[in-house]
């Protein structure tokens, strides 16, 4: 099948055909009308896709009716004892994430195309260099667009690029398309990113805007690759899937993640950060370890929230004694924090030196990178919800403050109301400079070097060619989180298993530590169609502001926990089964951990969003919903 040059459209109660009027911040906009006639407004044009609404990864960046990011929809978070919609099974076309992921995303392919079909109309009296830079950003970012939609959607909606959505007959004939199988676009979409990547720089100089590069084309092929790939392998109907496997194409698709992948880290122009923690910093801007980058500035930004971590994308990640106006809506999960090894790089089930007790202890570093460990300063103040810690000392006031971050019977009134339900709150990210106004500038990672590391790995792993590479690879990215050179391998717990179904599990939990709240974590659980299994048990947590309650947990030592959980093979926990050690009852029953919330997942429907209902209103011959829907 040639390449498809395309053009998808967002269609709701009204048309989303904006793509010349782009009404951005002056650094990032374009105007109507003559705007496609010089470079430089092809610039300007290539500007607006890096708009952060484009690639919605924070809570600011959804619909107001639907606040929440993607890994706040896995096992990694939890929002105090309310799941969305999504995780009991409550989604239709209405669900404000599926249609604001539908419409900002078609959106964005109709304005790439818009460049692209304007351009053309300048072939010849340009810079060929320019032009062709320019095309392949278009390109790059429609890939991008469409492989996404395939993600959450399916089969998309693909219509030839001549037809003119500026013309009343243009659109009159978009409302008669319909949507085309998936695994036919997935092939053009990854032809795409090996067409463009010659085309593109491999950096920018200083003062560019840095769009797309090659590393970026080879990363982000890699990444779509991979999922496709992972489908195919472990999409049976024996899992509970739609069928989609087929080994052979599987491993087709993953041989070209491993080369995708390979080809990124040959480019020689990436290297991991020198430090896990300070990655993530506000501070930390042009990291080497950035591939795919979109930075935040408010300065920039021209009052859009939409430029950098607002309101609550913000406070929702803070705790009680932060002083933000609400708070600790967005946690780490239990199952979060039982799933990073101990630091001889075992899980915490099968370790000898792990301690239910002493959460935090030899762990592997990534843990307090990502959680705050209790009994430490975070934000300027002690952070630490034990149910006896009644006051702790805060750097901002010079003194002890009533521990709010503790939900304890002990502190009268409501003040500590809404302290953290499990106990955990998030470090990663966040550090003083969220405090108020409680406005953000952090760098958007979309893609980093870690990830194509971990993704060669893989790719590798599933080929079963686990090689020396492989294990390098996977050990960078392990011994970075331990501060010390990969070649030390006496300073950190060194990967050497070669069996592939034991180096699998051990990838998969590579991943979940170095990607939290990096919103990756549900294309993982979807695509190694695992998410029925783990997004059907309950939120688990603290006893609720109750003497009793509380009491019996101090009482019969069970602070914080007071048993092991088991640890299954794709290195997800499990709460219900029996423990491997502790008190049997620790977490059941509600006898000392609560029960906060059910979860549901129903597969193979939740795999998939619902294609909006207002997109199907107006398109008559897409008749059929996703399954389930």
């Amino acid at each position: 099948m040639k390449t498809i040059k395309c053009a998808i459209f967002a269609l709701a109660g009204s048309l989303l055909f904006s793509c010349s009027d782009l009404d951005l911040s002056p650094k990032d906009s374009a105007a109507s009308g003559s705007w496609f006639q010089t470079p430089e407004q092809f610039e300007l044009n290539l500007n607006a896709l890096l708009h952060h609404s484009y690639w919605p990864m924070e809570r600011n960046e959804w619909t107001s009716n639907g606040q929440t990011e993607l890994d706040m929809l896995t096992d990694d978070g939890q929002n105090r004892s309310a799941p969305s919609r999504y995780l009991t099974d409550g989604v239709d076309g209405t669900y404000p994430l599926s249609v604001r992921m539908w419409d900002i995303t078609y959106t964005g392919i109709n304005r790439c195309n818009k460049i692209i079909t304007e351009i053309k109309k300048l072939e010849g009296e340009m810079d060929p260099e320019r032009y062709n830079r320019i095309i392949a950003c278009a390109r790059f970012y429609r890939a991008c667009f469409y492989c996404r939609i395939m993600m959450h959607f399916g089969d998309p909606v693909v219509v030839s690029e001549d037809m003119d959505m500026d013309s009343e007959a243009g659109r009159q004939a978009a409302y008669e398309l319909t949507r085309t199988d998936m695994w036919e676009v997935v092939d053009d979409m990854l032809r795409e990113f090996d067409e463009i990547a010659p085309l593109l720089p491999v950096s920018y100089g200083g003062g560019e805007v840095e769009r797309a590069t090659k590393g970026a084309a080879y990363g982000m092929k890699a990444r779509y690759a991979l999922h496709f790939a992972s489908i195919r392998k472990w999409d049976t109907i024996e899992r509970g899937g739609f069928g989609d496997a087929d080994e052979e194409e599987a491993k087709r698709l993953f041989k070209q993640a491993r080369d995708a992948a390979a080809n990124c880290m040959a480019l020689n122009a990436y290297t991991l950060h020198s430090d896990f923690g300070e990655l993530f910093r506000m501070s930390t801007k042009h990291s080497p370890e950035g591939i795919f980058v979109i930075p935040r500035s408010k300065a920039l930004s021209n009052n859009s929230k939409y430029q950098y971590l607002y309101g609550g994308a913000t406070t929702a990640k803070l705790p009680r004694l932060s002083g933000a106006p609400t708070c600790t809506t967005c946690l780490p999960s239990w199952y979060l924090l039982c799933s990073f090894l101990d630091d001889q790089g075992k899980p915490i089930d099968e370790s000898s030196v792990y301690d239910p007790h002493k959460p935090f202890e030899h762990r592997d570093p990534r843990c307090t990178y990502t959680i705050v460990e209790h009994g430490t300063q975070h934000l300027g103040v002690i952070f630490d919800p034990h149910f006896d810690v009644t006051e702790v000392y805060s750097a901002r006031e010079g003194g002890m403050v009533t521990n709010n971050d503790s939900r304890s019977y002990k502190i009268s009134g409501s003040s500590n109301q809404y302290a953290s339900y499990n106990g955990l709150i998030l470090k990663k990210h966040v550090d003083e400079d969220w405090l108020s106004p409680f406005e953000a500038e952090n760098d958007k990672l979309i893609l980093r070097y870690a990830d194509v590391l971990l993704m060669y790995a893989e790719a590798k792993i599933e080929l079963n060619e686990i090689d020396d590479s492989v294990l390098d690879a996977m050990n960078q990215v392990r011994a970075r989180a331990y501060k010390v050179d990969v070649a030390a391998t006496s300073d950190y717990p060194a990967i050497t298993e070669r069996d592939q179904a034991k180096l699998r599990t051990i990838l998969r939990i590579e991943r979940r530590m170095e990607f939290a709240f990096e919103n990756l974590r549900l294309y993982d659980l979807w695509r190694w169609r695992i998410a029925e299994k783990v997004l059907n048990r309950p939120w688990i947590g603290l006893p609720k502001k109750d003497e009793k309650l509380q009491r019996a947990y101090i009482d019969d030592g069970m602070w914080f926990h007071g048993a092991v959980p088991q640890v299954d093979e794709d290195g997800c926990v499990d709460f219900m089964a029996d423990v491997a050690k502790g008190d049997p009852n620790f977490f059941r029953n509600n006898m000392y951990a609560q029960v906060l919330a059910e979860c549901k997942f129903v597969a193979p429907k939740s795999y998939l969003w619902p294609i909006p209902t207002t997109t199907m209103q107006v398109m008559k011959n897409i008749t059929e919903n996703n399954p389930g829907y």
